[in-house]
C-alpha cells in the first residue's frame, strides 16, 4: 500500500515539475506566432503583440502581454479595431481539476474598441471568415455541470477589471458618432451560487456616467430560472433605479419597482444631442415610479406616479413591439393642468401676431402652404385615455374633462366623452386620417348651457355678450397643408343664446338716433334679448348664414351673409327692425326710417355703411321716400342722424363695439 502511495506522490511530482519546466521548453516567440495564426484564421484580421508576452503554467495558468491590438476591416477609418496597453489573464491551476474555474486575474488595461458602420451598412465587428457555430440543441442546455451550460461546476472571478477604456461608436450610413471614454468597470463574483455584482464608469458627452448592477444568482440566470436584480445608472443629468427579478431570460420575464429622476429635461435632450427650445422654468424637473414588467414583446408600466415641472399625474401605461408597429395602451390621470407656460411665447391677453421672419413664396397668401408631415401618426398604435380635473388654456378653465384616444394604422380618432366649463358641458369627436398622402379631418362638437360673460371674455377678452349659450357644429376637410384644408373645408353648425343680452350698444336706440346707440345716456348701452340664434353652412371654405334672429322687446334683427374663408372677407348685412309695443317678439312692425348695416371687405380691416338703398326698398312707398329725401337737406339728415358722416359714424360705432379703432 505504502509502496503505490509512494508511486502516486511522485507521478504527481513529475507533472507539478513539469508544467513548472513547460514555459522554458516551449519558446515565448513560439506561442505568439501560434497565437497570431490561430486568430488570423477565425477572424481574417491580423493580431499584433507589439510587447512582451509571458505564460505561465504553475501556480496560475497565466498569460500576460503589452501593445496588443488587432487590425481592423478595410473600409474602415480607423487602423485598429480593437488595442490593449496590458492585458493580464491568471486561471487558479488545481481548481480546474474539480471541474471548477477560479479566475485569479483578468485585467484589461486602457482597451480601445473602434465599432464602425459604413456607408453601405457594413459593420466591422462582422468577421468574414469567423466560422458560424451550429446552435446549440436543446437537450445540450444542460450537463453533468449542474446545469450551468458552461462546461463548468462552479465559477469564481478574483480581480477582474477593465482600467481606463474607451469606446468609439460611428454610423457612416446615419451619419452618428459616440464616444465613451474613461471606462472603468469591475466584476465580483464568489460563485455561480452568490451574487453577481459589478461596478462601472465612464464619460460620455462631459459627464461621468455610472452603472452598478447585482444579480442574486448568476446560475439562476444560466438556468432559465427566477433571481433577483437590482441596478443604478447615475448622472448629474439623470438617475435610474430598478429592483425587482428575472423570472426568465427566454422568453424575457422581467418585473420590479423603477424610479427615474430627471433634474432638467431641458438639459437632458441637449446633452444626449436634440436640443429643444423653451421658456425659462419650462421642461424642467422629471420623476416616474411604478412596477415596470417585461414579458416578451410587452412592456408594461403600471401603478405610476409621475410628475413633470409643476404638473403630477398618475396612469398605467404597456407597449407590445411584436407586431409591424408598437401598440401602446394606457390611462393617465392628472388633477390639474396648466398650458400656458409650454405656449408658443407672446401668446397670451397683451400678445400681437408676430411678423414671421421668413415670408411665404407668395407674400399674397393667406393661408400657409406648407405641406404638413402626419408621418409620425404610422409609426405607432396607440389606445388611450387621458383623464384632467382642472384645465387652464391661456384664461380658459375648463372642468373634469376625459378624451379618448385611438389611433391605428394612421388614423387617429379623439373623442372628447367629457368637457365642463362655465357651468356648461360638451362632448365631441376629432378624426385625423393621415393614412395616405392626402390627409382627412372631421370634427364634431356639441357645447351647451355654457354662461358666455365670462367665457367669452377669458376666451377672447370680449365682454359685449352675456347668456346661456348652445354651440355645435360638424366639418369635414382635406389636404396637404393648411391652405389645402381651408379651401376643401365643409360642413355646418348652429348657436343658440338665450335670455342674455348685447353690452355696449342699445339697437332700439339705433332706430331713433346713430350716435346715441353707442353712447352712455344716463346709463350703460345694453339690447336684452330673449334668444340670439343662427345656423351656418360651410361650403369649400365659404360660410353662409340667412337665419341669424334677436329677439327684443323693442327691437328685432336679422341679418345674413357670407365669410368667404380662402380670402378672409366679409359680406354680411343686418337689419334692424323696431317692434310697435313692449310685448316683445311678438308686437307688430312699427313705421318709420330704419337703415340697414353692411359689414364688407378683408376680416382685417371691415368696412361698416348702411344700406339706404335696401332701406328705400323695404318701406311701403318708397316713391314717396325718396322725393322726401330729396326735399331734406344734407344738413337736416346729418342732424337728425346725430350729427357727422353717416358712413363714419357707423364705423365709429360697431368698430368700437367689436374692439376695434
Amino acid at each position: 500500500m505504502k509502496k503505490a502511495l509512494y508511486a502516486v506522490l511522485i507521478l504527481v511530482g513529475l507533472v507539478i515539475a513539469a508544467v513548472i519546466a513547460l514555459p522554458f521548453l516551449i519558446p515565448a516567440e513560439r506561442l505568439k506566432e501560434e497565437l497570431i495564426l490561430a486568430v488570423g484564421d477565425a477572424t481574417g484580421r491580423t493580431l499584433s503583440i507589439d510587447g512582451e508576452l509571458g505564460v505561465s503554467f504553475f501556480p496560475t495558468l497565466g498569460l500576460t502581454a503589452s501593445k496588443v491590438s488587432l487590425s481592423n476591416s478595410p473600409q474602415s477609418s480607423k487602423p485598429n479595431m480593437a488595442s490593449i496597453d496590458d492585458l493580464t489573464v491568471a486561471l487558479n491551476l488545481m481548481p480546474l481539476l474539480s471541474g471548477n474555474v477560479s479566475v485569479d486575474k483578468f485585467i484589461l488595461t486602457k482597451p480601445v474598441i473602434s465599432l464602425e458602420v459604413d456607408k453601405n451598412g457594413k459593420k466591422n465587428w462582422e468577421f468574414e471568415t469567423a466560422a458560424k457555430e451550429e446552435a446549440p440543441k436543446e437537450s445540450d442546455a444542460t450537463s453533468s455541470d449542474g446545469g450551468s451550460g458552461l462546461g463548468i461546476s462552479d465559477l469564481n472571478l478574483g480581480d477582474v477589471r477593465i482600467v481606463d477604456g474607451a469606446i468609439s461608436y460611428i454610423d457612416a450610413q446615419n451619419n452618428v458618432t459616440h464616444e465613451v471614454t474613461n471606462a472603468n468597470l469591475t466584476l465580483d463574483l464568489r460563485g455561480l451560487d452568490q451574487p453577481f455584482k459589478t461596478e462601472g464608469s465612464a464619460d460620455w458627452q462631459g459627464e461621468t456616467i455610472t452603472l452598478n448592477t447585482e444579480v442574486g444568482a448568476l446560475r439562476a440566470l444560466l438556468e432559465n430560472k427566477s433571481t433577483s436584480v437590482a441596478a443604478n445608472v447615475s448622472s448629474t443629468k439623470v438617475t435610474l433605479d430598478f429592483n425587482g427579478e428575472v423570472a426568465k431570460l427566454d422568453p424575457l420575464a422581467v418585473g420590479g419597482k423603477v424610479n427615474l429622476a430627471i433634474p432638467s429635461l431641458k438639459d437632458l435632450t441637449a446633452w444626449v444631442g436634440s436640443p429643444m427650445e423653451a421658456r425659462e422654468g419650462t421642461f424642467g424637473p422629471v420623476s416616474i415610479e411604478g412596477n415596470v414588467a417585461v414579458k416578451g414583446t410587452t412592456y408594461s408600466f403600471s401603478d405610476a406616479k409621475m410628475a413633470f415641472d409643476q404638473i403630477t399625474g398618475t396612469g398605467s401605461f404597456s407597449a407590445d413591439t411584436g407586431g409591424a408597429v408598437p401598440m401602446l395602451t394606457g390611462i393617465l390621470d392628472i388633477p390639474a393642468l396648466d398650458v400656458n407656460p409650454y405656449l408658443p411665447e407672446g401668446t397670451g391677453e397683451a400678445s400681437k401676431p408676430a411678423e414671421s421672419a421668413e415670408k411665404p413664396i407668395n407674400s399674397d397668401e393667406k393661408w400657409d402652404s406648407t405641406p404638413i408631415d402626419l408621418s409620425g401618426l404610422k409609426a405607432v398604435n396607440a389606445d388611450l385615455k387621458l383623464k384632467v380635473q382642472k384645465i387652464l388654456v391661456q384664461k380658459v378653465k375648463i372642468d373634469s374633462s376625459q378624451v379618448f384616444a385611438n389611433l391605428k394604422n394612421g388614423v387617429l380618432n379623439l373623442r372628447l366623452g367629457e368637457l365642463a366649463l362655465y357651468e356648461g358641458k360638451g362632448t365631441g369627436e376629432v378624426v385625423l386620417d393621415a393614412s395616405s398622402s392626402v390627409a382627412k379631418l372631421s370634427e364634431s362638437f356639441n357645447l351647451e348651457g355654457l354662461q358666455l360673460l365670462p367665457f367669452l371674455t377669458d376666451a377672447a377678452d370680449f365682454d359685449k355678450l352675456e347668456g346661456t349659450g348652445r354651440f355645435d357644429f360638424a366639418i369635414t376637410t382635406s389636404g396637404q397643408s393648411q391652405k389645402d384644408m381651408v379651401e376643401k373645408l365643409n360642413g355646418k353648425g348652429s348657436f343658440l343664446f338665450n335670455d342674455g343680452a348685447i353690452n355696449g350698444i342699445n339697437l332700439a336706440a339705433m332706430a331713433r338716433n346713430v350716435t346715441s346707440a353707442f353712447t352712455d345716456s344716463g346709463g350703460a348701452q345694453k339690447t336684452d334679448f330673449a334668444e340670439f340664434s343662427g345656423s351656418y353652412t360651410i361650403t369649400n371654405g365659404l360660410v353662409e348664414n340667412s337665419d341669424l334672429k334677436l329677439l327684443n322687446p323693442f327691437i328685432r334683427v336679422t341679418g345674413k351673409g357670407t365669410a368667404n374663408m380662402p380670402p378672409k372677407t366679409v359680406d354680411y348685412r343686418v337689419e334692424p327692425k323696431v317692434t310697435a309695443s313692449t310685448e316683445g317678439q311678438g308686437g307688430k312692425d312699427a313705421g318709420g326710417l330704419m337703415i340697414p348695416i353692411l359689414i364688407t371687405g378683408s376680416w382685417e380691416d371691415p368696412k361698416f355703411a348702411p344700406d339706404l338703398a335696401g332701406t328705400i326698398g323695404n318701406v311701403a312707398d318708397p316713391k314717396a321716400l325718396k322725393e322726401n329725401l330729396e326735399n331734406v337737406s344734407k344738413e337736416k339728415l346729418k342732424e337728425q342722424l346725430g350729427g357727422g358722416d353717416i358712413k363714419d359714424t357707423l364705423k365709429k360705432g360697431l368698430g368700437g363695439f367689436l374692439g376695434k379703432q
